[in-house]
């Protein structure tokens, strides 16, 4: 897996660098008002920039990790307008990079999550759009400029459509930060320009975990440590669920972490479970 240069986090970066990065650009729009909407919106990330925000380092999210997230989302579903006040209490911000070319800059803030979407194109970061999301009196609200949302080539589908896959992308950045912060995650720091393997896998998944970083400063892979034996015997088939358990750190203090407790067959022999190997 290559990870490829991307302007918007070299911008981002580097806040002391004046002006705005080369390859950094946002789509041509349908409707020319967008033109100015836009450039107000990149501009806003721009004034945050100069702010020096704590992004981190940017994070690839991998396939192993993603699996977690969507088998532990209809838990932190029931739970997240808590965890927007929890994440803007601490003006959680950061930067996602997808394997679909999207990059994904985000901050907590009132409330409110923020986001602004970038699609990496020949060398360039290509912005589409910005769009909120919060939740009044529990229920949650799409916060989008509805000219960027009707513009056939900003977005693609129907309305009703967009406005779902937006909000998917809005809600996958909340579980991914429950995800961190509730569950045991294995993160590992990819210098640039090295090619890395990600630890923790049998000599024979090695190289189909090889990632090499070609972004111009490190990045850090999320992935999972849940590589849990199954238990298997009668044939009687028990799914996986996630439950919060009970730990005791070093200190001797009882806190709570929230596991994941694979699918097993219950009575009898052990083996282990498959790792991944569709990277």
């Amino acid at each position: 897996m290559i990870i490829k240069k991307r302007p918007v986090i070299t911008w981002l970066l580097n806040p002391d660098t004046p002006g705005f990065q080369e390859g950094l650009t946002f789509a041509a729009p349908k409707n020319l008002v967008n033109y100015e909407i836009l450039n107000e919106e990149l501009k806003h990330l721009k004034d945050i920039r100069e702010m020096k925000p704590k992004w981190g380092l940017p994070e690839l999210v991998m396939p192993s990790f993603e699996r977690v997230m969507e088998k532990s989302a209809p838990a932190f579903e029931k739970i997240m307008p808590d965890l927007f006040k929890e994440f803007s209490e601490t003006d959680e911000c950061g930067i996602l990079i997808l394997r679909n070319n999207e990059t994904l800059v985000y901050g907590f803030g009132d409330g409110q999550l923020n986001i602004w979407f970038f699609n990496e194109q020949n060398g360039h970061s290509v912005f589409h759009f910005y769009a909120g999301y919060e939740y009044v009196e529990n229920h949650p609200k799409l916060l989008i400029t509805d000219s960027i949302l009707y513009d056939d080539n900003l977005l693609a589908g129907t309305i009703q459509n967009r406005i779902d896959e937006i909000g998917i992308r809005l809600r996958f950045i909340a579980v991914y930060l429950a995800v961190k912060k509730y569950v045991k995650v294995e993160t590992v720091i990819i210098p640039q320009g090295t090619y890395t393997a990600v630890e923790g896998t049998p000599l024979e998944y090695v190289e189909k975990k090889k990632v090499v970083n070609q972004t111009g400063q490190e990045v850090i892979v999320m992935d999972s440590k849940w590589f849990k034996k199954i238990i298997n015997d009668n044939d009687i088939p028990v799914r996986g669920f996630f439950r919060m358990q009970n730990k005791k750190n070093t200190d001797g203090e009882w806190y709570k972490e929230l596991i994941f407790v694979d699918p097993f067959i219950r009575h009898g022999y052990h083996r282990n479970a498959k790792i991944e190997d569709d990277i």
